[in-house]
C-alpha cells in the first residue's frame, strides 16, 4: 500500500522550509504531501501540555499547504492539526502506522558557522523512526536568490564497507538520484590501522596499496546498484579520513546528503552513532537518515 510524505510543521521557518523540500520530494515520488501541525512546548513532565487547538494553527496549516500547492501544481495535500500532544510522540505514532508514511520530513534551525540547532523533535525522531528521515535547514538570502532546481543537485552517500551493511542506505540513495535524474556520489571514509604506521614508514607504498583494496571493495559494494540504476551516473570515492568531517566537507555541493542509522539499544533509548551526529549539525544540505536493519559490529553511524 502506498504512503505519503509527511512532514512536521511547527510555524517556524525551518518547518516551512521542510514545507517546500518535502512537497518537491511529494512530486518527485507521485505521493500525496500531508503536513501535520503539532505545537512544540518546553519538553519537561511537570510542564502540561495545552489541549486546545487554535485559530493560529489552522492559519499555519493553511498557509503551509498554500505554500506547497504553489510550489508543485497539482500535488495531493492533506493537513491535521494535532496539536495538543507532545510532537516526539505524535510524529512517532504516525510513522509507527503500517503503510502510512514512506518519508518523514523535518526542520533543522541554521546557526551560520556553527551548523544545526536540532530541536527536541528532530533528533529523537531520527535516531528512532523505522523510517527515513530528512532534516531540512531554511535557505540562506543568497541560496533562495539562487533558487537551484532540487533536481540538478548532487545526492550525496556515506557508506561503510562491511559485509551487508548499507544496502538500506545505497537504495534509498540511487532512488533520489534517479528521481532527480542527477549524479551520486559515493563516499567512504577510511584511516590506516595504527599497526601499519611504523611500517609504513618503512615502506611508503604500503598505504597506496591499501588505499586500492579499499577503492576496489567500494566498486564491489556499488556495482550491484549501478546494474539496477543503469541512468544514473555515479562517482565512488575512498578517502582517508574521519567519516563525519569529510562528508560535510562534501555537503555544500550536495542537494541531499544520505547516511544510514543502525540499531542501537541503550537503557535511556535510541540513539545516533557519530557519523550520523556530525552531519545533522553540520552539513550544509538536508541530511536523510536512514535505518538499516544489518547488525552493527562496533563502529557505528
Amino acid at each position: 500500500m502506498a504512503g505519503n510524505v509527511t512532514v512536521g510543521l511547527n510555524g517556524t521557518p525551518e518547518s516551512l522550509a521542510a514545507v517546500r523540500w518535502a512537497a518537491r520530494e511529494a512530486a518527485l515520488r507521485q505521493l500525496p504531501l500531508r503536513i501535520v501541525h503539532v505545537r512544540e512546548w518546553p519538553f519537561t513532565p511537570e510542564v502540561p501540555v495545552p489541549t486546545e487547538r487554535t485559530d493560529e494553527d489552522e492559519d499555519t496549516l493553511a498557509e503551509a499547504a498554500r505554500l506547497a500547492e504553489l510550489d508543485q501544481p497539482g500535488l495531493a495535500v492533506t493537513t491535521d492539526n494535532l496539536s495538543g500532544h507532545r510532537p516526539t510522540q505524535v510524529l512517532m505514532a504516525e510513522v509507527d502506522a503500517p503503510g502510512r508514511v514512506d518519508l518523514l520530513v523535518l526542520g533543522s534551525r541554521g546557526l551560520s558557522f556553527a551548523g544545526f540547532l536540532v530541536g527536541s523533535t528532530s533528533l529523537p525522531l531520527a535516531a528512532a523512526s523505522e523510517r527515513p528521515v530528512v532534516l531540512v535547514r531554511p535557505l540562506t538570502p543568497r541560496e533562495e536568490e539562487r533558487n537551484a532546481p532540487v533536481d540538478t543537485d548532487d545526492v550525496l552517500i556515506g557508506v561503510e564497507l562491511k559485509e551487508g551493511c548499507d544496502q538500506e542506505v545505497l537504495e534509498f540513495g540511487f532512488t533520489e538520484a534517479a528521481l532527480r535524474h542527477s549524479r551520486l556520489r559515493v563516499v567512504h571514509a577510511w584511516s590506516l590501522p595504527a599497526m601499519y604506521s611504523y611500517a609504513q614508514t618503512a615502506d611508503p607504498g604500503l598505504g597506496n596499496e591499501l588505499a586500492g583494496h579499499v577503492t576496489r571493495d567500494l566498486e564491489r559494494a556499488v556495482a550491484p546498484w549501478r546494474t539496477r540504476f543503469p541512468d544514473v551516473t555515479v562517482e565512488t570515492k575512498a578517502v582517508v579520513g574521519t567519516p563525519g568531517a569529510e562528508l560535510v566537507y562534501a555537503s555544500p555541493h550536495a542537494g541531499l546528503l544520505v547516511v544510514g542509522r543502525r540499531p542501537r539499544r541503550h537503557l535511556a533509548g535510541p540513539r545516533l552513532g557519530h557519523v550520523a551526529h556530525a552531519v545533522i549539525h553540520h552539513a550544509a544540505c538536508p541530511v536523510a537518515v536512514v535505518p538499516a536493519s544489518a547488525p552493527s559490529s562496533g563502529k557505528e553511524h
